[in-house]
């Protein structure tokens, strides 16, 4: 226990050390405490205010990563292409780019006639037709392909109602209706009856075939179609999103702001990509 003269020395040494700690000011460049955190946080473009791009840059980068750094980790989700004005009417209008047709989303209406089909000057095993700006992305696609020693051909691209039916009830004969639902689509859930889906192959004995997949051109489409607007529609391993089984044949046009997109983020479908609900039956 300390004496009264102890008692007395402790507490006036208390009352010195708390003035110094009230009347300290900031010295020179230094900056308290609340400023300095307020002044990162600014130096980071808010989410809601940062100007969106389609290619990543490292200014981009750095607000991404002290971001990541000063806010609580949220968990994973689908990443959002940046840029677009997702609009119901953009999805579900079948002259839109980026209509999606599915085992849910029919076409509105179901015997939809693109307005602009027109027939593609590139090698084929039967003659195409497109949208307007599909072909020229397509004809475009097939000289980049040239120039890399590559040789694709079109192997049906438009299909109208009545032949989508025709094909649907050929293979129902022939195959079985569960075979049949996976790799073939009802009339009116067509994605060629949009016009900017085409079937692309080598001219080799694998056209249609999955063992496509394993040919150079087949992965030269797949790392380079997205410079041209085109995407592979139904990959290996997402049946149960697009409710078709995979096809490295089938692509489809979405333009090329979006297919830069959708390689940028990585998702894989367009359901993903749009934030639709699976479709795995109809």
């Amino acid at each position: 226990m300390l004496r009264p003269a102890g008692r007395a020395f402790c507490a006036a040494a208390l009352l010195l050390m708390l003035a110094g700690c009230t009347s300290q000011q900031p010295g020179p460049g230094s900056v308290p405490s609340s400023t300095a955190s307020s002044g990162a946080a600014g130096g980071a473009t808010p989410a809601s205010t940062a100007p969106t791009s389609l290619a990543p840059s490292a200014s981009a980068g750095s607000a991404t990563s002290l971001q990541a750094a000063t806010t609580p980790a949220k968990p994973a989700s689908t990443p959002k292409p940046s840029g677009f004005d997702f609009s119901a009417r953009s999805l579900d209008d079948p002259t839109s780019l980026w209509v999606v047709v599915d085992k849910r989303r029919p076409l509105r209406p179901r015997t939809y006639v693109p307005p602009d089909l027109v027939t593609p000057q590139v090698p084929h095993t039967n003659v195409p037709q497109l949208r307007k700006v599909a072909a020229t992305a397509l004809v475009t696609m097939f000289a980049a392909a040239k120039r890399d020693g590559v040789t694709l051909y079109s192997l049906s691209a438009y299909r109208s109602y009545a032949t989508q039916k025709s094909i649907f009830d050929r293979n129902l004969a022939s195959l079985g209706r569960a075979t049949t639902l996976n790799l073939t689509a009802k009339p009116g859930y067509s994605e060629h009856q949009t016009g900017l889906a085409d079937d692309l192959g080598d001219g080799s004995s694998c056209d249609l075939q999955v063992c496509f997949e394993s040919h150079r051109a087949a992965k030269w489409l797949a790392a380079n179609s997205w410079r041209y607007g085109w995407v592979l529609r139904y990959p290996l391993g997402y049946t149960r999103i697009t409710g078709i089984q995979t096809e490295p044949w089938h692509f489809r046009y979405i333009g090329t702001p979006a297919a830069t997109e959708m390689h940028r983020t990585g998702v894989k479908t367009l359901e993903q990509f749009f934030g639709l609900p699976a479709s795995p039956d109809y």
